[in-house]
């Protein structure tokens, strides 16, 4: 064909009767940013076809061409079920690259969430448990999707021996080993890619994604799918990606009928450090059939946040001073009490007070918040003799094997968590670390507030920071 005939085929959109390939352009099916998708069929067989055609203005940029065709290599190299199929691809007259996948008669989970609501955790169950599959195929091909979200997952029509799910759009999928599709200088660290809505804090902040960056992105859909709505919204994508990075996530059971397992599963999926997350898809798939099926389910320990207050002499222990340390630990006493702490321990110069994390994420972020203030006003410079060192932190009450709580010996490592002998292990987290004058607060006591309180993180001293100020 030629002159305006042409022309009108193989403009910017691709028209009715256009040859791609094999394949002969139906219809226009959806006009993306980047890309569109047709509907149209194999030219000898019919058989139907989605057509994935990137936009003139956007084949001229060399890392989107390339983008694009690692795209197709992926997909023909993961060949799965519950993965679309590549049919072939090539490059148009005018040099824009095309892919050819199945023809997916069904709907996007999004849309299905739209018209019918949330599904139940036993339908959920079962689209995971096709995702999951999907997933552990690429990862164990080295590539993570790094975009997995309700829009990218198909549901299929049910006369193909039962309803299934297959997974599409590897469009941003990066390799996790050298070879693999995607590993190539395409993506470096900081650069963001993906959508907010789902980003992983370290797909946010552009760091090197992993296979536990998909699981967050689980988490998301899990949660859409119980409640029909996202964990975290907002008007802007600077707001969405302040509350991925920050805010602790909400429970699905504060939105939908959602058992306490379940919403364990879902949050831990959600954690915002990857070495909280499940480490790999099956560990997830087994916590999700427990938690829906019964049996095994996930059981979070049980948290509570400690204020541990230890006074100390500017001068001579003369009995004004120790009257000022006495007036200075009953205030302390009388301000945990007040935040709702309960005092454990009170000694001559010393008070340790704890407090039982609730489940609601609402009212356990307000509790840690109070103590935080308790632990500022604490340390507020006053005419006093006495001083006060100040230590904030969120473990466990007791140690794993020690109904009492009190281990001996000498301190275990202390990590992410916490000291290895829980809240009442006090050399497991409390240190002496300088200046009084300013509270420490640890990550686990700290995190989600970061916003809300200022903080300067010790040189040498990870997870502990100097808290300074309410923001």
């Amino acid at each position: 064909m030629a002159g305006n005939g042409e022309e009108a085929l193989y403009g910017e959109e691709l028209r009715p009767g256009a040859l791609v390939g094999e394949w002969v352009v139906d219809r226009v099916q959806v006009q993306g940013p980047v890309s569109a998708l047709y509907r149209a069929r194999h030219a000898r067989t019919g058989v139907p076809a989605a057509l994935k055609v990137l936009h003139p203005q956007v084949a001229a940029a060399a890392v989107a061409l390339r983008r694009f065709r690692r795209e197709a290599a992926t997909l023909q190299r993961l060949s799965h079920p519950h993965i679309v199929t590549v049919l072939g691809y090539g490059e148009l007259s005018d040099g824009r690259p095309f892919i050819a996948m199945e023809w997916l008669e069904g709907q996007d989970l999004a849309a299905e969430l739209a018209t019918r609501g949330p599904l139940s955790p036993r339908e959920v169950l079962a689209v995971m448990e096709q995702v999951g599959a999907a997933l552990r195929v690429a990862h164990a091909a080295g590539v993570v999707h790094r975009d997995l979200k309700a829009q990218n997952v198909v549901r299929l029509g049910p006369g193909r021996g039962g309803p299934a799910v297959k997974l599409v759009d590897f469009g941003v999928a990066k390799g996790l080993v050298p070879g693999a599709p995607g590993s190539s200088s395409l993506t470096h660290t900081g650069v963001v890619l993906g959508t907010p809505l789902s980003m992983a804090p370290e797909q946010i902040r552009g760091e090197v994604p992993d296979a536990r960056t998909d699981l967050y992105a689980v988490g998301v859909l899990l949660f859409q799918l119980l409640t029909g709505m996202p964990p975290f919204q907002g008007t802007t994508r600077h707001e969405v990606e302040q509350l991925h990075l920050h805010a602790p996530p909400p429970r699905p059971g504060e939105h939908a009928p959602v058992s306490a397992a379940l919403d364990a599963v879902v949050l831990r999926c959600l954690r915002k450090a990857r070495e909280e997350r499940h480490p790999d898809v099956d560990a997830l798939l087994e916590d999700l059939r427990g938690a829906v099926l019964g049996g095994a389910a996930p059981v979070e320990v049980p948290r509570a946040v400690g204020l541990y207050v230890e006074a100390r002499l500017t001068g001579e222990p003369g009995p004004a001073a120790m009257e000022d340390l006495d007036a200075g630990l009953e205030r302390a006493s009388t301000l945990a009490r007040e935040a709702g702490l309960e005092v454990r321990v009170l000694g001559g110069a010393c008070l340790l007070a704890v407090a039982s994390l609730p489940d609601d994420v609402r009212r356990e972020r307000e509790l840690r918040a109070r103590v935080l203030d308790v632990a500022l006003a604490l340390t507020g410079r006053d005419a006093s003799a006495a001083r006060f060192h100040v230590t904030v932190h969120v473990d466990r009450l007791t140690a794993r094997d020690e109904p009492h709580g009190w281990a001996d010996g000498a301190a275990s490592a202390w990590d992410a968590e916490g000291g290895e002998g829980g809240l009442l292990h006090l050399p497991g987290w409390v240190r002496d670390d300088g200046e009084e004058g300013t509270p420490i607060v640890t990550g686990p006591a700290l995190r989600g507030l970061e916003m809300d309180f200022a903080a300067s993180l010790l040189p040498d001293a990870p997870e502990r920071w100097r808290l300074s100020a309410r923001r």
